[in-house]
């Protein structure tokens, strides 16, 4: 594969695996998201003016459990240095081994909790293509960057090749959220949580065979 390709490559296979675990998610926490935090504080707020105590708290252990992930993958890209990706993945990967063995065992609410935390570690792992910042967990921003990108196309401000990575995006999202969802309707959740896993090991081997591809100073596009 051409090396310019490879951070796109990762970047969208990295949207795809969220999509699929907020499908997941979603489904098997009755409306609550794993990586999607907007819709899950939208119904934080919700739940706590209809003084639905329960879940409220629910969201909000969603929300911590996140923002736990943002905190830890930090931590770990600080002190990986250029091996960042596999690091941060690696740790992904033992969460999600983790959500397995409790869905197995029936944990209930607690059983996807370190997916929520996977997924705010995950954030740490993005690529900028041709200006293009993409492969976070959440895809509004890449639905902003190309109908900003579009915008700017018309003064050549922007290019082509900025708009296609953040439609890439948003359409690796939806496809990840299909295949997590029909894989949870056939499997069920173990099998779906397992999946994951799987996503992830495979995503944790391509940081690894794009080591040198992948970690770019600031600033610095990645498309070419």
């Amino acid at each position: 594969m051409p090396t310019q390709f490879r951070p796109f490559v990762f970047a969208t296979f990295a949207t795809l695996i969220a999509g699929f675990v907020d499908a997941v998610g979603y489904a098997h926490l009755g409306g609550l998201f794993l990586s999607f935090m907007s819709g899950n504080s939208t119904r934080l707020g919700i739940q706590l003016a209809n003084e639905q105590w329960q879940v409220a708290a629910l969201a909000a252990t969603v929300v911590g459990c996140f923002l736990a992930g943002a905190f830890l993958g930090t931590l770990i890209a600080d002190a990986a240095g250029d091996w960042k990706l596999v690091a941060i993945l690696s740790g992904e990967v033992a969460l999600f081994a983790l959500a397995v063995g409790l869905t197995v065992d029936g944990a209930g609410f607690i059983d996807m909790l370190p997916v929520a935390v996977a997924m705010g570690m995950q954030n740490s792992v993005h690529q900028v293509i041709a200006g293009a910042d993409i492969g976070k967990s959440f895809v509004t921003g890449a639905l902003f960057g190309l109908g900003q990108s579009l915008a700017r196309m018309r003064s050549g401000k922007s290019t082509p090749r900025e708009a296609a990575a953040y439609a890439s995006s948003w359409a690796s999202f939806v496809l990840g959220a299909l295949v997590g969802t029909l894989l949870l309707a056939r499997a069920g959740l173990p099998a779906a949580v397992a999946g994951g896993c799987v996503l992830l090991a495979a995503l944790a081997a391509t940081a690894y065979a794009f080591h040198g591809h992948l970690i770019r100073p600031v600033g610095e596009s990645g498309g070419d």
